[in-house]
């Protein structure tokens, strides 16, 4: 019996892929209460993004360097303007999207958790845990909504004044200082 040559052609790419094929990896973060997330971090500021610079490493991976400036620091010395590595990006014809990693645009604001990486790029405290965006809510000021991971002590579950979050920070940094 002959076999076409489509099907021939079928199983032939079916063989490659089978025979070539990588095991696929999955990150998969745990829930960080407010208080881990926060005892993590070296540095916890409400920032605006300036810019995002996309860059590719080495090894051929995409990565962007956000820069932001510094509008509230509730955690660590903050100098005016932090840079902040985040993953993903597009150069040419090539995108990176990583599923939950921020990519932030100029104008943004977020209250970021950050910790040290390379040099003076700091890095987000569990990829997007440590990234929480703000919205600036007419008649209602600067908000943050709060994920039930962070803990119902906290306000959790919610929308909150990002000034709220920001003094619950500074109590537990204190707190954590003693």
């Amino acid at each position: 019996m002959r076999l076409p040559r489509l099907v021939l052609a079928a199983l032939g790419a079916l063989t490659f892929t089978l025979e070539t094929a990588r095991p696929a990896f999955a990150l998969t973060l745990a829930a960080m209460p407010l208080d881990e997330l926060t005892r993590a971090a070296t540095l916890v500021v409400r920032g605006r993004c300036i810019d995002r610079q996309v860059t590719r490493l080495p090894d051929g991976r995409i990565e962007s360097r956000a820069r932001f400036a510094v509008l509230d620091a509730a955690k660590g010395r903050a100098p005016s303007v932090v840079t902040v590595r985040q993953l993903g990006g597009r150069i040419d014809d090539t995108e990176l999207v990583v599923p939950g990693a921020p990519l932030s645009e100029p104008g943004d604001e977020a209250v970021l958790f950050l910790e040290a990486y390379d040099g003076d790029v700091l890095g987000v405290v569990g990829l997007a845990l440590g990234y929480l965006p703000v919205a600036v809510v007419p008649g209602g000021g600067a908000r943050v909504r709060l994920p039930t991971s962070l803990g119902v002590e906290h306000g959790a579950g919610g929308v909150r004044p990002v000034d709220e979050l920001l003094d619950r920070v500074r109590t537990i940094d204190a707190r954590g200082a003693r």
